[in-house]
């Protein structure tokens, strides 16, 4: 049942992204198409392409999570005491840790934005539903970081994507006396 429900936030999260892209891809070919050869603006495509953009940044970032592909600096972690995996387990905490500070000041930003409202300049949405973004993405990263150790957990791998063939786990191995 897990599993599922996670298989199925992963595809959502990988829509979420592929249409995000489609539309600001769109939203921007239409703003160059009225501006030069129609000679006038759209005056909501500026703002729309923002907030697609944002949107697409933080979903694309738990979907990185949830693949190992994001970003990391593993230069030291054959040196660490107990090796690369206790130092990608620890790596990992931190990033679970600074997380859930993003998510509490996320909860916290959208609902003085709820109390206070504020609204976009051209299309007068709230701003709350953009930011909403935030906390959502973050809380979906601490869950992929969660799903990502327990899976190398359980099976022996890594949460890092491609591991094997970068050598790390190789090199690492032939570091021990």
């Amino acid at each position: 049942m897990i599993r599922k429900l996670t298989a199925a936030f992963g595809r959502l999260e990988l829509v979420i992204c592929n249409l995000s892209l489609l539309a600001l891809v769109t939203i921007l070919a239409m703003q160059v198409f009225f501006r030069y050869v129609l000679h006038t603006g759209l005056t909501w495509s500026e703002e729309v392409s923002r907030f697609v953009f944002i949107w697409f940044v933080y979903i694309s970032a738990s979907l990185a999570t949830q693949r190992g592909t994001h970003i990391r600096i593993t230069l030291f972690i054959r040196w660490f005491p107990g090796g690369p995996r206790y130092a990608l387990l620890i790596a990992d905490l931190i990033w679970v840790v600074f997380n859930v500070f993003v998510v509490a000041a996320g909860v916290m930003l959208i609902s003085r934005m709820l109390k206070y409202p504020s609204y976009s300049t051209a299309l007068f949405l709230p701003m709350a539903w953009i930011y909403t973004v935030i906390p959502l993405s973050h809380a979906l990263m601490i869950v992929r970081i969660i799903e990502r150790q327990w899976m190398a957990f359980r099976q022996g791998g890594s949460v890092i994507a491609g591991e094997q063939q970068l050598g790390l786990e190789a090199t690492a191995e032939s570091d021990k006396p």
